[in-house]
């Protein structure tokens, strides 16, 4: 292969040139602290504020609900945490799905070891919840519900608008939606949900950059103690380049969301017809999951020998969450949604940003059959 393809958009995106426009000019020519009281300090902390606004009007949210962090992993934690903590004087059950990503299970798993009841909802191979299950663990102890809008691993689209409203109906918690994999693919409906968090460099944007959305009637105990920046909930020095290149990143990800999505539709249709006729693949991927993620299994080969082979080939794909290290090889998403541990120790992933090329989905079927044969003439040696 001449050409990389770069199918692992869910780990990390390429940035737009225009972010990296936005970074360099926003760092050097505004970069005085944003607390600072004098001129350039002012300079900085009013485009900090507009870089705010933009964000609010593509979110449809009010600007005074966005705190600005390092990205998902740092708004998982500030989220969940800080409302359980705040919270704990008449709550101590929590909630939350066994598909989520590990900075929100690691979270949870952290919480109960210091008391809380966490309850972990179950799911199927189609990616659908147990809302009954979620029904009824619902009660006047609940603080917080915590539920992905997109699975990383299988593209599962989660029914955030009816677990909001389950929550709100049975219980006086709040919805807590990590949205890392979902801003830029899939609508979301800024009324159903209190808290959401997504990092930068997924969209477009730069690593170290990233957003909690808080609604008003959510409180929260910081975590992060020092200066009181971001309404006390966020100490430290803001950032103003990677804040404002942020906003270029949603501006860009958001206005270009049809288009893009149009195209990860035909590349995954394609993709998913070609593998169905390939006696050692599985998709595990459900038909109405994101088409911007693609998940397969190998019947008879390892995924991480093909990955690896095709990795040799200029095609980067992955065998699972680049963020999970639960157990090594496994992907404990498809385990929990019932698949054998053969299926889930070698599953690839394919991720788009809705920016390729259909060409490349046919030089992958190309490469990928090839790899196959290989393998399967080896095993006859």
């Amino acid at each position: 292969m001449k050409e990389e393809i770069y199918f692992d958009c869910s780990a990390t995106t390429r940035p737009y040139p225009e972010v990296l426009k936005t970074f360099d000019d926003v760092s050097f020519k505004h970069f005085a602290n944003p607390s600072s009281n004098h001129a350039l300090g002012y300079e900085s902390s009013a485009l900090l504020e507009k870089a705010r606004l933009q964000i609010a009007k593509y979110l449809s949210v009010s600007n005074d609900e966005i705190i600005f962090t390092s990205g998902a992993t740092e708004g998982n934690n500030l989220a969940i945490k800080g409302t359980c903590y705040h919270n704990k004087g008449w709550a101590k059950r929590i909630i939350t799905t066994k598909a989520e990503h590990p900075s929100v299970l690691q979270v949870f798993d952290e919480l109960s070891k210091e008391g809380f009841e966490v309850v972990y909802l179950d799911y199927d191979k189609d990616g659908k919840l147990d809302l009954e299950e979620l029904k009824n663990s619902l009660n006047d102890h609940t603080s917080l519900v915590s539920v992905m809008a997109i699975n990383n691993e299988i593209g599962y689209i989660f029914p955030i608008r009816e677990v909001y409203q389950l929550v709100h109906k049975y219980s006086k918690a709040v919805l807590h939606v990590d949205a890392t994999q979902a801003i830029g693919k899939e609508d979301i409906d800024s009324s159903y949900y209190d808290l959401l968090t997504f990092s930068g460099h997924k969209i477009g944007g730069l690593k170290g950059s990233g957003l909690l959305i808080k609604k008003k009637n959510v409180e929260l105990d910081a975590q992060i103690l020092g200066g009181g920046q971001e309404k006390g909930l966020r100490s430290g020095t803001l950032a103003v380049g990677l804040d404002c290149s942020l906003a270029t990143a949603v501006r860009m990800t958001l206005s270009s969301m049809p288009a893009r999505k149009e195209k990860a539709r035909q590349l995954n249709s394609y993709l998913r017809n070609e593998l169905s006729k390939i006696d050692e693949v599985e998709i595990t991927s459900p038909l109405d999951a994101t088409p911007f993620i693609l998940n397969f299994a190998l019947k008879v080969h390892k995924g991480s020998v093909v990955a690896e082979a095709l990795s040799n080939s200029g095609i980067y794909v992955s065998t699972k969450s680049a963020c999970s290290s639960k157990e090594p090889g496994l992907s404990y998403v498809l385990k929990n949604a019932g698949y054998s541990e053969d299926i889930a120790r070698n599953s690839i992933r394919l991720s788009f940003s809705g920016l390729e090329d259909m060409e490349e989905g046919t030089n992958f079927i190309s490469e990928l059959k090839k790899i196959l044969s290989t393998l399967k003439e080896d095993n006859k040696k």
